[in-house]
């Protein structure tokens, strides 16, 4: 089920998900400061099982809203999943091209982007063979200790949204278009990635507050990398809420726009249907 709220809160469970099968599930976590989803999918049948969309308590922290999921949830508090891979949704990242990558300035890459602090923030990277580059990023130690305290005897992994979010597309890209864009609307927040011929241009989160602010920084985001302007083909991913408020301005200001689609990869059950095919599509890139 699914609330009508901003903040939507969706629960939405496969009836073949079975307790006693949890060693073949994998468990995610997509991380921000207002929310999280969770999803549950089997490795070897390759099917979704659960997905959920927890809005946080703005007065906690994020160690205290995962511990109030984790003390609510009896699935969530089971410690013998196969694995957990968790997605942090911020700006503390940086794009490097492979060639020029330096896995000893992490903190430094971070930085011009975000502030960041190492005695607060764990710094990793993650290269993109198919993109040819490199993806820095840092998260909470506080939160990955939590994760270490809670779940000791399982494989976890850590990852940024942005990676999460150009996986996905390798699957949707236009590849004979000269210029492309493709955007996803997350509530507040959005990501774009810009590609010539089928190679990636430009990657950018930004926040946003009203429909005009979106298109000035969509515009803004063209000109870095193409002179197709508002003609360039978009491909648009996002929540309901925020697609439904959206879209009918960006239409007028842009002559293509699409709407993307779920990757086509994944068993998904009939009861996955009263989400929109093109929500949650990072969480789905990545079960």
């Amino acid at each position: 089920m699914r609330s009508t709220h901003t903040q939507q809160i969706v629960s939405i469970k496969d009836e073949r998900l079975d307790i006693d099968r949890i060693d073949r599930y994998r468990l995610s976590f997509f991380i921000s400061s207002e929310q999280c989803q969770l999803s549950i999918y089997d490795i070897q049948k390759k099917q979704l099982l659960m997905l959920e969309n927890r809005p946080f308590n703005t007065g906690l922290s994020v160690v205290e809203n995962l511990e109030v999921i984790y003390d609510d949830h009896i699935l969530i508090a089971a410690g013998f999943w196969k694995e957990i891979q968790v997605f942090f949704r911020n700006r503390q990242f940086s794009l490097i091209p492979y060639p020029v990558f330096d896995k000893a300035l992490l903190k430094e890459y971070i930085r011009l982007n975000e502030p960041t602090d190492p005695n607060l923030d764990e710094y990793r990277f993650k290269i993109l063979d198919n993109l040819g580059l490199t993806i820095a990023f840092a998260y909470p130690i506080d939160v990955k200790s939590w994760f270490r305290d809670k779940y000791p005897k399982t494989s976890l992994y850590f990852n940024h949204q942005s990676i999460g979010y150009l996986k996905g597309l390798k699957g949707q890209l236009r590849d004979k278009a000269q210029s492309s864009l493709y955007l996803s609307l997350n509530h507040s927040e959005a990501l774009i990635a810009g590609f010539n011929l089928g190679r990636i241009a430009i990657y950018n989160q930004f926040k946003f507050t009203n429909t005009q602010q979106l298109v000035k920084l969509i515009l803004l985001t063209i000109q870095q990398f193409s002179d197709a302007g508002q003609s360039i083909p978009i491909l648009l991913h996002g929540t309901n809420h925020q697609l439904k408020a959206q879209l009918p301005t960006l239409k007028k200001y842009f002559k293509s726009i699409d709407l993307g689609q779920r990757p086509s990869d994944v068993m998904i059950h009939p009861v996955f249907n009263e989400l929109e095919s093109y929500e949650y599509f990072d969480v789905l890139s990545n079960l």
